[in-house]
């Protein structure tokens, strides 16, 4: 039985659209199926627990919408590794949809689910929150702030637009990343622990992570002067922001970082103001389905 879990509001309604073909090509495959709308923010995480918790067998979940719906759907799942997981991106960025291959069309990714490859695939894990996409601080946090504010532009060119003003106005955060014992200072712009390669619809902060290598890569754009600035844009924009010399770039299993100061943070672009920075990667546990 595949369980399909969507937000009809996701893609300005594109997911409502895509459950209609969905059911259609379903019922012409014959798979056994069954549609769980939300109806409130977070909705999906208690659907995915209400499925998972009560069972020894494993359970197919399928989330249809954007990078959000996922997020909820993974944090709802009782136990990982008794979960093959689905996507049909429908959302307005699918950024974590993109970089494991998933079709964006409704035929496309069903026909990767019921093809049955489900293939462990690494999510990561921030102070009992589950992220699978990216998780960071500093000005990711503050784009999706005014992000969320934009009235005129909606998806991708709002998220730019946001991060153009951000990038002209933001104050740097004064970090420390603790490391084998070691203490190191940042004066960050973003420090990010990526599983996935890219935010925003489509730009790449991460842009050599794989996500079934059992590593974060992480990226800590440091000290940064506001008059190298505008040429930062343009090498994140060309996929090269692990060439500037401002990137430390490492990869590693976890990745704790502190601050003097309130540090909120974003997982797969939610939002949390006073969840601590202790990022952890989890491997060979989820399955999902991807080419």
């Amino acid at each position: 039985m595949l369980h399909f879990i969507y937000n009809p509001i996701a893609g300005k309604g594109k997911s409502q659209r895509y459950r209609e073909e969905l059911q259609r090509l379903l019922e012409k495959a014959r798979a056994p199926h069954q549609f769980h709308e939300t109806c409130a923010p977070r909705e999906a995480v208690e659907i995915a627990r209400t499925l998972t918790e009560r069972t020894e067998a494993d359970v197919d979940l399928v989330a249809m919408g954007g990078d959000g719906t996922l997020n909820e759907v993974l944090n709802g799942i009782a136990d990982p590794a008794k979960v093959r997981l689905g996507i049909i991106p429908c959302g307005s960025g699918n950024d974590f949809a993109a970089v494991a291959g998933i079709p964006q069309s409704p035929e496309g990714a069903l026909n990767v689910i019921l093809g049955g490859q489900a293939r462990f695939t690494d999510f990561m894990t921030c102070s009992g929150v589950r992220g699978i996409n990216a998780i960071g601080a500093g000005i990711d946090v503050d784009i999706l702030r005014r992000y969320s504010r934009m009235k005129l532009l909606k998806g991708s060119p709002a998220y730019l637009a946001s991060l153009i003003i951000c990038l002209l106005t933001f104050k740097f955060y004064r970090i420390s990343e603790l490391k084998q014992g070691q203490t190191l200072p940042h004066s960050a712009l973003i420090a990010c622990a990526g599983n996935g390669q890219r935010i925003g619809g489509g730009i790449y902060i991460c842009p050599e992570a794989r996500i079934d290598d059992g590593l974060l890569d992480i990226v800590i754009v440091d000290n940064l002067k506001k008059i190298a600035i505008p040429g930062a844009f343009v090498q994140l924009m060309k996929k090269r922001i692990l060439q500037l010399k401002h990137t430390c770039f490492r990869r590693d299993e976890a990745l704790t970082i502190r601050s003097d100061l309130p540090l909120p943070i974003q997982i797969d672009g939610e939002i949390y103001e006073d969840l601590p920075f202790d990022v952890r990667i989890v491997h060979d546990v989820l399955r999902v389905y991807r080419p």
